[in-house]
């Protein structure tokens, strides 16, 4: 039965544990990556607060305290829920694509000033979607390098929660022909394709369930035997 990598520690609530207790199915969870705060000594006042991701909204409430007033974005669920958890109800959220989200969020804003909280490799996706006419800047408030030591064992399914993440793995395997490829929104995407991967999907949605789903749609289509 397939044996399965995905690029982030599972949380209690992960759907992923429901392969842990499927008959055949093996799962190894493990970010690639290595965060640390990268100290934000003052933050630019602007119309709007965007965070990229859950990690970027804890990494800035460590340090800062939100301005009364202040507007809130997201780019999807999992930033939203932190705010939440702190307390704070996010003005938008988006749906996690980044294109989607860009367009969404270009409607209400106009001309309002934004500033970007997120990770020194961010690829600032959303930022470079709204253009020139969007007064936008960018805090780094993390940073995220991926690891150089790591052991993984074989897989069939490699899903990855980010680009980095696979560009982490890259630097220590080698994408075997018979592995199959998941990924979370465009930009893994072209991350993917730069790559010359072929057998690759992305899932409808960017979340773990969506994740899940095409995963298993995939194997009940095309059932794939173990490598060895």
């Amino acid at each position: 039965m397939p044996r399965v990598f995905l690029s982030r520690k599972l949380k209690p609530a992960s759907p992923f544990h429901q392969l842990r207790s499927e008959e055949g199915w093996t799962l190894e969870a493990q970010s690639l990556l290595q965060f640390t705060p990268v100290k934000v000594e003052d933050v630019p006042v602007a119309s709007w607060l965007f965070f990229y991701s859950a990690k970027g909204v804890e990494m800035f409430l460590q340090q800062q305290s939100l301005r009364k007033g202040q507007l809130l974005a997201c780019l999807g669920a999992s930033a939203a829920r932190s705010l939440k958890a702190h307390g704070y109800s996010p003005d938008f959220s988006g749906n996690g694509d980044p294109i989607a989200t860009a367009k969404e969020f270009r409607k209400i804003i106009q001309q309002e000033s934004v500033v970007f909280v997120q990770a020194r490799k961010s690829r600032a996706s959303v930022e470079k979607l709204l253009g020139e006419n969007t007064s936008c800047q960018a805090l780094i408030v993390y940073d995220n390098q991926p690891l150089k030591d790591f052991e993984l064992g074989p897989a069939d399914y490699l899903i990855f929660t980010s680009p980095l993440n696979f560009e982490a793995y890259r630097q220590c395997y080698a994408i075997q022909p018979t592995q199959r490829l998941i990924g979370i929104g465009n930009t893994t995407a072209v991350t993917f394709s730069e790559a010359a991967v072929k057998e690759y999907r992305i899932a409808r949605q960017p979340s773990e369930a969506s994740l899940l789903e095409c995963l298993l749609e995939w194997e009940q289509e095309y059932p794939l035997r173990n490598v060895e």
